[in-house]
């Protein structure tokens, strides 16, 4: 699950039941447009298409 929050100082999490792990990731906005499905986000619809066909093709990942 991703949750994307706006401008703010905290969040709070809790649960009732059940104990939580949880991944908090902050960053400033990049104001870049943004393609995303599923695992792979790009910039442009075009580029998200080269990134699947590359992947699967097995040479998404580049190695130096």
């Amino acid at each position: 699950t991703l949750v994307l929050f706006k401008d703010g100082d905290h969040i709070v999490v809790s649960t009732e039941e059940y104990s939580v792990r949880f991944l908090l990731i902050s960053g400033k906005p990049l104001h870049e447009p943004v393609a995303w499905h599923g695992p792979i986000v790009m910039n442009t619809q075009e580029e998200l298409r080269v990134a699947f066909e590359e992947y699967e093709k097995g040479t998404f990942i580049k190695h130096k």
